[in-house]
């Protein structure tokens, strides 16, 4: 069985280089998965890259009689829609644990702002009332 992208992808592309096989393909507008080169990653990951990479969370999902259909189209209100998109984009996040480099990355930029604010603004940063 392999995988199909929805109607959801937002052609971020991030999948093109995360597929180990090969079988993301694009015109330049769509994109599709080639059946006869999907092997879901088996063998080769623990999980879809296509699927890992993807930020819309649903932007590819299994080939299946029920591929097409997805949490907008399973209801006509928007916000169980919306609703329920958002718990499933919030346990995604809570169930992959995140590196700390974005940390790294804020610390380094505060300390480069606060010693730029220091170089051009003394009297501030040293804690004086300024003019």
């Amino acid at each position: 069985m392999s995988y199909t992208i929805t109607r959801n992808c937002i052609s971020c592309q991030r999948c093109l280089s995360a597929c180990p096989t090969g079988a993301i393909q694009t015109n330049g507008t769509a994109f599709w998965i080639a059946v006869n080169r999907c092997t879901q990653c088996k063998g080769s990951h623990g999980v879809p890259q296509c699927w890992a990479v993807c930020p819309t969370n649903e932007g590819c999902v299994p080939l299946t009689a029920g591929a097409l259909t997805t949490n907008s189209d399973a209801t006509a209100d928007y916000w169980d829609s919306w609703f329920a998109t958002y718990t499933s984009l919030l346990e995604r996040l809570k169930a992959s644990p995140q590196s700390s480099y974005w940390r790294r990355w804020f610390d380094a930029y505060s300390q480069s702002l606060k010693s730029l604010q220091a170089q051009y603004n003394p009297e501030v940063c040293a804690g004086g009332q300024g003019s």
